[in-house]
C-alpha cells in the first residue's frame, strides 16, 4: 500500500512539473529603436439601408503597409511608438461607383470610376498615419494606453468631438491582449472593459475571450497559436458632433494569431470582422435613421 501511495505522489508531482513546464509566458518585448513592419490585406462587403429603405451595396479590397517605430520604453515597461502607413492601395465600391486610393514613394493618388483626380495640396495631405504619425503607448500585455497625433491643431479638433481627447490624447483606449501570468495550452482568459471617448453617458463595452490553442518550437523561437473572439457594443446617449446619433453599434472580431513567444512579436494574424450599426441624423427638426452592416476579412503578416 505504501508503495502505491508513493507512486501516486510521484506521478502527481511529475504531472504538476510537466504542467508548469508547459505554461507559456505571453508578452510584447520592445526596445528603443525597434521597427515593426506588417503587410495587411483587406477584403470586405456590406450594405447601407437609407431611411427610405433603399439598399446600397458597399465593397472594399486592398493592401496596406504599416510601420511602427519604438521611440522609447518607459520605466513602467510601456513602449511609446510612432506608426505610419508608407504604402497603401484601397478600392471602395459604393453602388455603381468605384473609388481607388493609393500611396507609394510619398505620392498620393486617387481615382473615381477609372478617372484620376489631382490630390489636394498643402495641409490637406497631413492625415493620420500618412505624413502625420499616430503616436501611442503599448504595455507589454498589449494594452494601448494612449493615442495622440503629432499635430496640436488636429488634437484640438479631435478634443472638440471626443471629450476624452480634450487633454491632448486618448487615454485607456484598449484592453490587455495577454494575461499577467503564463498560460497552458488550452487555457482561456477573458476581459471585460469600458472605453469612454464620448463621456461616461455613452460607454463602449468590450468583451473578449482568448485561448492558447497550441505552442511549438520553430527553430530558435517559440510560436503560440491564439484563437480569440471580441465583441464591441455601443449605445449612444444623445447626439454626437454634427447632430449625428448612433443608437446602436455592434462589432465582432474572430481571430487566429501566431505569436513569437521568444521575441515577443506578432508573426501573423487572420481576423473576421462583423459590423452592424444604426445612425440617426438630426436635421431641420427631423430625425432620419439609416442602418449598415459589413463583413471584413483582414490578413496581417510580419515582414
Amino acid at each position: 500500500m505504501r508503495r502505491l501511495v508513493l507512486a501516486a505522489l510521484l506521478i502527481g508531482a511529475c504531472a504538476a512539473a510537466a504542467a508548469a513546464d508547459q505554461a507559456v509566458p505571453l508578452a510584447l518585448k520592445l526596445a528603443p529603436g525597434d521597427l515593426l513592419r506588417y503587410e495587411v490585406a483587406l477584403t470586405g462587403s456590406g450594405g447601407v439601408h437609407s431611411p427610405e429603405g433603399e439598399l446600397t451595396a458597399v465593397g472594399l479590397r486592398g493592401d496596406v503597409s504599416l510601420s511602427a517605430r519604438v521611440v522609447e520604453v518607459r520605466p513602467d515597461g510601456a513602449a511609446r511608438l510612432e506608426a505610419t502607413t508608407p504604402r497603401f492601395n484601397l478600392e471602395i465600391s459604393i453602388g455603381a461607383d468605384q473609388v481607388r486610393f493609393s500611396r507609394e514613394d510619398g505620392r498620393l493618388r486617387w481615382f473615381a470610376n477609372g478617372r484620376e483626380h489631382s490630390p489636394p495640396a498643402g495641409d490637406a495631405l497631413r492625415l493620420p498615419l500618412l505624413d502625420l504619425p499616430l503616436q501611442m503607448t503599448v504595455a507589454s500585455d498589449g494594452r494601448v494606453g494612449e493615442l495622440s497625433l503629432a499635430d496640436a491643431g488636429l488634437m484640438e479638433l479631435l478634443g472638440q468631438a471626443l471629450p476624452a481627447a480634450a487633454g491632448g490624447s486618448l487615454a485607456g483606449f484598449g484592453q490587455p491582449l495577454f494575461p499577467d501570468r503564463p498560460v497552458g495550452v488550452g487555457e482561456t482568459w477573458r476581459e471585460v472593459s469600458q472605453l469612454l471617448p464620448f463621456g461616461p453617458a455613452a460607454p463602449i463595452v468590450i468583451t473578449s475571450s482568448r485561448t492558447l490553442d497550441s505552442h511549438s518550437r520553430e527553430g530558435d523561437f517559440g510560436v503560440a497559436r491564439i484563437g480569440g473572439f471580441t465583441e464591441v457594443r455601443f449605445r449612444g446617449a444623445g447626439p454626437l458632433a454634427g447632430g449625428v446619433e448612433v443608437p446602436e453599434l455592434r462589432q465582432t472580431i474572430t481571430s487566429t494569431e501566431f505569436f513569437d513567444t521568444t521575441r515577443g512579436r506578432l508573426l501573423r494574424g487572420d481576423y473576421d470582422i462583423g459590423l452592424s450599426t444604426r445612425i440617426t441624423v438630426l436635421a431641420a427638426g427631423e430625425a432620419k435613421t439609416s442602418s449598415a452592416e459589413a463583413r471584413l476579412r483582414v490578413h496581417v503578416q510580419a515582414r
